[in-house]
C-alpha cells in the first residue's frame, strides 16, 4: 500500500497514511468462529471507526447475543475498540436514549431519560446492548 497525497487549502501537498490493520488472533479466544465468520467480521471493521452492536454481530454471523458480546468484550481487552454500554427506554424502544462508557456500571436508578424525561425507578423499563467502535480496521485471522 502506497501513501496518499491530499491538497491543503494553500495548495499545499500533504501525505495522508493509509489506516493502520491490526491483526486479531482468533485461535485463543475466539475458538468458536469459523473462517466464513471471521471473513465477515473482517469485511466488517475494515474501515476504521467502524461501530457494532452485539445484536447486530450475532445476526451478522449467526451467533446467539452470548457469543457475539463476546468478541465485543474481547476487542475492548485487546483495546482494538472502544465499547459504550447503549441504553434504551420503553419511550423509544428502538433507538439508544443514551450511552456510557463499558465498565461504568449501569446507570443509577432513579435515572432520568433524555428522551422522554421520565423518571426510570426500574431496570425493568431499559434494555441495553454493547456498542463497540473500532480504533483501526481489524482483521480475524
Amino acid at each position: 500500500m502506497g501513501e496518499r497525497d491530499r491538497s491543503t487549502a494553500r495548495g499545499q501537498k500533504m501525505i495522508s497514511r493509509p489506516p493502520a490493520l491490526l491483526r486479531l488472533q482468533c485461535h485463543q479466544r475466539l475458538e468458536f468462529l469459523s473462517s466464513d465468520q471471521k471473513a465477515k467480521l473482517s469485511k466488517h471493521f475494515t474501515d476504521p471507526d467502524k461501530t457494532a452492536t452485539a445484536h447486530q454481530l450475532a445476526a451478522l454471523l449467526d451467533l446467539n447475543y452470548t457469543l457475539a458480546l463476546e468478541i465485543l468484550v474481547i476487542l475492548e481487552a485487546e483495546k482494538l475498540c472502544q465499547n459504550q454500554l447503549l441504553i434504551y427506554h420503553q419511550c423509544k424502544p428502538n433507538v439508544p436514549v443514551a450511552a456510557i462508557p463499558y465498565g461504568e456500571g449501569f446507570p443509577n436508578l432513579p435515572w432520568s431519560c433524555p428522551a422522554c424525561e421520565k423518571e426510570v425507578k426500574n431496570y425493568d423499563e431499559l434494555f441495553f446492548d454493547i456498542l463497540a467502535k473500532a480504533k483501526d480496521s481489524i482483521e480475524f485471522v
